[in-house]
């Protein structure tokens, strides 16, 4: 299985007239860590950046300026997609997990569009695996109990550091709680039959 744990930050939370200026992600082949990447890219908009959104992520216009192009950062990302899956192959694609993934896909498609791009689809399957599902799903088994299903809050559950909005620190955050969700709600071994003595 080849999972792609990602997030973004971005100067929004409008894909189309905001945009991702770092995409973090650390890619899993069959439970091995294989890449681990953290791109930086520079706003085409900078106008549109919400002020807000820089606050929470303590970064500044002038800071974001000395980013690489995007078309650098694009480029430096399809190539490293393509070391681990064959685009053409249909059967062979990464299942993107994150904490509501949807958001971070959203800028990455629009990342695509912009360099014209038509095959996000190529690299990734349709269906992200969202955390906060796996969560609920273990909330509703009793095995854990967060306030909220915010990243620091899941991660505090399992005594995980967590050093909110970078994304390569948001991303090994989420792969750390997945990967303990997900041993919560392996199902349990069978026993052995022991053959009966006659």
């Amino acid at each position: 299985m080849k999972l792609f744990y990602a997030d973004t930050e971005t100067t929004g939370l409008d894909p189309f007239r905001n945009e991702a200026f770092q995409l973090a992600f650390i890619i899993e082949i069959d439970g091995k860590i294989v890449c681990e990447k953290n791109i930086r890219m520079r706003p085409a908009r900078p106008e549109n950046a919400d002020a807000k959104a820089l606050e929470v992520t303590k970064k500044t216009l002038a800071e974001l300026a000395t980013y690489p192009l995007r078309a650098q950062a694009f480029r430096e990302f399809t190539e490293t997609l393509a070391k681990y899956v064959d685009k053409y192959d249909k059967a062979d694609k990464f299942v993107w997990i994150g904490q509501n993934p949807e958001f971070d896909v959203r800028f990455v498609r629009a990342l695509f569009k912009e360099h014209n791009d038509n095959y996000f689809g190529s690299w990734f399957d349709s269906r992200p695996a969202d955390l906060i599902s796996l969560a609920v799903a273990a909330k509703v088994k009793g095995l854990i109990k967060p306030e909220n299903f915010k990243l620091g809050t899941l991660a505090a559950e399992f005594g995980i550091e967590f050093n909110a909005h970078d994304a390569l620190a948001d991303v090994r955050v989420t792969r750390d709680v997945w990967m303990r969700l997900s041993a919560y709600l392996q199902p349990p071994k069978p026993k052995p039959v022991q053959a009966e003595l006659f």
